[in-house]
């Protein structure tokens, strides 16, 4: 991996050295390593900066950015904490999810606009849950770990539009062919609705965990032979460690 003195990843990022050394010094930017007295960066500072630069692009603050990639240590220590002591769908309002995720609430708006965080419909003031945070924490780990909002937005764009369909056709699946004969049935009302909703729970839960295994085995497939053709041995055995521990994991699921 490439190194850069202070004024190569400058020049690099696009901006100054000074505005280099105010991104450090607001922990925007990851210390550097040190070779003697030359502080030397590397590939994840000048992604750092591109994220900025590109988050500073759509008009927000250098305070809303600190909050959102995390830039000091434990910004983004845990995904699932928030849903520990929480239910599931404990109700949240903007302000309460922009408190738990520590994003602002005009951010947060934002990564709304953008289809990445989706709200329940119904009235009320309080359209998030626990949920939410979490999305919220998952997209903040993302960004912490290197990956450029600009282009990660354009892989993200693409998931959400095949969301959007699959989502549309299970449901209209559920309808037509779960719903219908309920409806059709002479089962109560009541005892109609609970039949629909415990069998709407066992698809969701059934179609997360297929697209959640899809995902999985697909992206680790691509890595594993990227890193066949091109990789080196080191790389070859931690991916391999990497995919014998989800193995454990699943057998003891």
């Amino acid at each position: 991996m490439p190194d850069y003195r202070v004024e190569e990843l400058a020049e690099a990022g696009g901006v100054s050295v000074d505005v280099v050394r105010s991104y450090q010094s607001k922990g925007l930017l990851p210390p550097p390593r040190h070779q003697g007295r030359v502080a030397l960066y590397g590939p994840r500072h000048l992604e750092r900066l591109r994220t900025i630069r590109d988050l500073k692009a759509r008009g927000h603050s250098l305070r809303a950015i600190a909050s959102l990639i995390g830039g000091r240590e434990g910004e983004t220590r845990s995904l699932f904490a928030d849903a520990v002591s929480a239910g599931e769908e404990e109700p949240l309002s903007l302000v309460e999810l922009a408190e738990r995720t520590r994003v602002p609430p005009a951010l947060l708006r934002s990564l709304e606009g953008s289809g990445l965080l989706r709200p329940r419909r119904g009235p009320g003031d309080r359209p998030y849950t626990a949920a939410d945070a979490r999305a919220v924490r998952m997209l903040l780990s993302l960004l912490g770990g290197g990956l450029p909002l600009e282009e990660l937005m354009q892989v993200a764009d693409i998931q959400l539009e095949t969301i959007d369909r699959v989502a549309a056709g299970a449901v209209e699946l559920f309808l037509r062919y779960v719903r219908e004969p309920l409806l059709a049935s002479r089962v109560g009302q009541k005892e109609e609705a609970e039949r629909m909703v415990a069998a709407f729970r066992l698809m969701l839960n059934a179609a997360t965990g297929l697209i959640a295994y899809s995902f999985q085995r697909t992206a680790l497939n691509l890595l594993e032979a990227e890193l066949e053709a091109h990789g080196n041995r080191s790389e070859r055995a931690a991916l391999r460690r990497e995919v014998d521990r989800r193995h454990l994991q699943q057998r003891s699921a």
